[in-house]
């Protein structure tokens, strides 16, 4: 099975495609960025792609709802993952002795506590956390370290000279399993991620939120979103979750009313957080 997911071998979307298809033989290709996976999932290059989606300390990643819309692209899952930071390096180095340390600008805010204590070392950012552990190794950059998963020291042979270093030990990311719309769905669905135009009126927004409650459907996420070429209008990106399938079409049906687009981004089993 081709899984498409950014970043390299040892990342974050490396650990949540071997998560959400445990014990599937899995062919994981890379891509540098988010936009050239979704153009090979909607080229059906591949058959499912892995894209982050929002993390609990930075929020939504809005680019990636845009390329959702822009490419078609359906939610077959999701899966979250609990981001542990490792300040890795080369084996007997210790924190103390580094000058430099690499990783995505991100990861680097996200262990801000720990970093503040060696005020001596430069922070430098970095494309992605796992490959920041690749160049130190392919470099031999003996004073520098790099902060990534424990998958990426293993995967590059490097030692972790410490451990869980994220100021929040409560951060998780969210990742969704997309795939063209060719493939059929397979599960029975709980949740699903849906993009709402509602008419250009007052309460339109109100009179959606409504229709959810009266049906009994529990409303995860809302995120605005503009609309292209149509300067200040917003759509609304909309996950819901159910417990039974009826009330969900029901409300859907109900909510056309209000709605100038009901699209849906796919329904799909909800993910547990570990």
């Amino acid at each position: 099975m081709e899984v498409g997911i950014q970043g390299v071998l040892g990342s974050f979307h490396d650990q949540a495609a071997t998560t959400y298809f445990e014990g599937k033989e899995l062919d994981l290709k890379p891509f540098h960025d988010f936009r050239s996976l979704a153009k090979a999932i909607h080229a059906r290059e591949l058959d499912y792609g892995v894209m982050a989606i929002e993390n609990t300390i930075a929020g939504s990643i809005l680019p990636n709802y845009a390329l959702m819309n822009e490419y078609d692209l359906e939610v077959t899952g999701e899966v979250y993952i609990r981001i542990e930071m490792n300040l890795i390096g080369h084996a007997g180095v210790k924190p103390e002795s580094l000058n430099q340390v690499y990783s995505h600008p991100m990861a680097l805010l996200q262990c801000a506590d720990f970093l503040a204590e060696y005020p001596r070392i430069k922070l430098t950012e970095f494309d992605d956390t796992a490959d920041s552990v690749r160049l130190i190794k392919d470099e031999k950059m003996l004073q520098a370290g790099a902060i990534a998963s424990k998958k990426a020291a293993e995967l590059f042979g490097m030692e972790i000279l410490a451990e869980n270093i994220e100021t929040n030990k409560l951060n998780y990311t969210r990742f969704l399993i997309m795939k063209s719309r060719m493939n059929g769905q397979t599960s029975v669905p709980k949740k699903a991620s849906l993009r709402i135009m509602t008419k250009h009126e007052p309460g339109r927004l109100s009179d959606v939120l409504v229709v959810f409650k009266e049906h009994k459907i529990n409303m995860t996420k809302i995120q605005s979103m503009p609309v292209v070429g149509q300067p200040y209008r917003y759509a609304f990106n909309i996950d819901v979750a159910w417990e039974d399938y009826q009330n969900y079409q029901s409300a859907l049906k109900a909510i056309a009313q209000s709605a100038e687009l009901i699209k849906i981004h796919g329904e799909y089993e909800k993910g547990v957080m570990p």
